[in-house]
């Protein structure tokens, strides 16, 4: 292999995503001859990108335009104002955003990003690539075809560089091998997290030991949705610390169910890989290290049950690599067609639309599964992302000792027979009392501002969350009015799922709350929040002109707060005598100024 310079690549997020991206990019380049470390950018030492020719940043924007934890020093570093403007004039970069189009502020901070390289004088080799998480294809909408220029354009500097072959060679991150021993492992009893338990530290995360006080359903039994109450207690001295808005990380497992899935596809292919055999995982390249929960060997169960994500539907890349081990012509062929911008369409039907997951298509594809190893298997399951949840109580009510969440548990059917189950909502609502898990608490996206000012929100189903953390807070201080708190609630049945009935119409009768709710199926015609919205558009105008309201929308990000948005451009456009392109300056004026906040999912 020819071997040329060195390309860093960076990544910034406060989940797996970008970590995944950036190791991706760091295959290529290394297949391609290139080396160089992958880091989160606060780990990388910045003083030494002077000296960097090459570079590639994979940056998320967290709520309301912020830049992830493992990315904040970095950041700050760039911004100081003693840099030189030439100060980076060695490096060529490109940058990848991670974002969702359902916020305003869309990967803004890899625009800051880029922007700022530019500005010290590095030169772009390319256009910041702008992933979508809410696109049909996911971030390979964007990141598929930006590499192809990225590439491209590199060969500008290196004319030899052959880049036809990137996805004909595999390079694995890890030396991954079996240890196979005869103590067999018990599955009845909960595992260890593997990710803290062993006293293993996350720079980036303040991982909290905590216990199931309660779990407890909060919808009728007759209804199709359950959504659960869930309590979390500390278990020793520690006084959590956080405030309405804030979220509640968990990383979830796999399902009994699943497991026993994967195995029986080990044992129908003759694999000689059991529950009880553990993974060693060795370091094979100086720029990739192991992480410091892999260094410990530990179970394929433990693996199975908390790091590969055995729900996941498989993304183009992951034909791209099945490919690579099949020795059947008709199935690596469809990989490979799987695998190609030119597929895209029959890999939606396949997989997104369908919600196909890893497992089954291992089924489908069974001759190639044959042919699976431990080592590529590794690299072809991703890992488990850590899921957010905004927290649902006041931490000023319970003493710093407990969090609750309210989570809808997703189940769910598309054409496939076998129903579709949340990974996290369903292994949520398995965890019974007494039972002890691992969490992190971080700042969340919504800031509230103090009780004088008119709150107006908008939070349907478990977007109710956030506001009932702000209710119970502001009731506990006395700060409470109907005249500033003004909450638009929304379900399909007001005896099935109104979430929180008791609390909510205990405010509104005590005059601390103005409630308005959407019932959308106790009536022929389908009423939503947007509906009770514009039935208050006098009221709505008023408390925002004239008395500076704040708008808060809450809750599932696939209608609902492009809706609730159209509703507001409809009363500053029919109340307010604006023209509709006024009214929508309006609105995008109030999102700039942090008046009108979003918390989608």
């Amino acid at each position: 292999m020819v071997e040329y310079g060195r390309i860093l690549v960076l990544f910034g997020s406060q989940t797996f995503t970008a970590k995944e991206i950036a190791e991706r990019l760091w295959r290529m380049t290394k297949v391609l001859g290139f080396k160089g470390p992958v880091q989160a950018m606060d780990e990388y030492p910045i003083a030494q990108l002077i000296h960097e020719e090459f570079a590639i940043f994979v940056c998320a924007t967290m709520g309301q335009g912020d830049e992830p934890d493992n990315m904040k020093k970095f950041w700050k570093f760039l911004l100081r104002k003693n840099l030189p403007s030439n100060s980076l004039m060695k490096l060529k970069f490109g940058v990848l955003g991670l974002g969702d189009s359902s916020y305003s502020k869309f990967n803004f901070v890899g625009k800051k990003l880029h922007k700022r390289l530019m500005q010290l004088g590095a030169t772009p080799l390319l256009d910041i690539g702008l992933c979508d998480y809410q696109h049909d294809l996911g971030h390979d909408a964007v990141l598929t075809p930006w590499l192809k220029i990225f590439f491209a354009t590199l060969k500008n500097y290196y004319p030899e560089l052959v880049t036809d072959e990137l996805s004909a060679t595999f390079v694995p991150r890890w030396k991954v091998s079996l240890l196979k021993n005869n103590n067999e492992h018990n599955t009845k009893e909960i595992s260890k997290d593997i990710y803290f338990s062993n006293g293993q530290k996350d720079a980036f995360v303040d991982s909290l030991l905590l216990e199931i006080e309660k779990n407890v359903r909060i919808t009728d039994e007759t209804h199709f949705q359950d959504v659960r109450l869930i309590t979390f207690k500390t278990t020793d001295e520690t006084i959590l610390d956080y405030k309405p808005g804030d979220i509640f990380n968990i990383r979830p497992r796999n399902s009994k169910e699943d497991i026993v899935d994967l195995f029986h596809i080990f044992e129908t292919h003759n694999m000689d890989i059991k529950p009880h055999y553990k993974l060693l995982v060795e370091e094979c390249h100086e720029e990739m290290p192991v992480p410091d929960f892999l260094k410990t060997p530990l179970t394929i169960y433990d693996i199975a049950e908390q790091y590969w994500d055995l729900r996941a539907y498989p993304t183009p890349y992951f034909f791209s690599l099945l490919a690579l081990v099949s020795e059947d012509k008709l199935e690596r062929d469809k990989c490979i067609e799987l695998s190609t911008p030119e597929g895209q369409e029959d890999w939606l039907n396949y997989c997104r639309r369908p919600r196909r997951t890893v497992l089954e298509v291992l089924h489908d594809f069974h001759k190639s599964a044959s042919k699976l190893t431990i080592q590529i298997l590794f690299e072809l399951f991703s890992s488990i992302k850590c899921r957010s949840f905004s927290i649902a109580s006041s931490n000023f009510c319970n003493m710093g000792t407990r969090v609750e969440l309210l989570v809808a548990v997703v189940n769910y059917h598309t054409k496939l027979k076998k129903e579709r189950l949340g990974l996290a909502s369903n292994w949520l609502k398995s965890l019974i009392v007494g039972d002890r898990i691992y969490g992190w608490i971080k700042k969340g996206s919504l800031v509230f501002p103090k009780p004088t000012i008119p709150h107006i929100m908008i939070g349907p189903g478990t977007g109710l969350a956030p506001f009932r953390s702000l209710l119970l807070e502001r009731n506990m201080q006395n700060s409470l009015s109907n005249a500033k708190m003004h909450l638009f609630f929304g379900c399909r049945y007001k005896d099935k799922d109104f979430l929180c009935k008791c609390l909510l119409e205990t405010l509104v009768e005590r005059r601390r709350l103005s409630l308005y709710c959407a019932f959308s199926r106790d009536q022929d015609k389908k009423i939503y929040v947007q509906h009770k919205i514009k039935e208050q558009s006098d009221l709505l105008w008023s408390l925002i002109t004239d008395w500076n309201a704040y708008i808060y929308i809450s809750g599932n990000a696939k209608n609902m707060p492009d809706n609730v948005k159209e509703a507001f451009v409809e009363i500053f456009n029919e109340t307010g005598g604006l023209s509709v392109e006024q009214a929508k300056e309006m609105l995008r004026g109030l999102e700039k100024n942090g008046r009108l906040q979003v918390e989608a999912w």
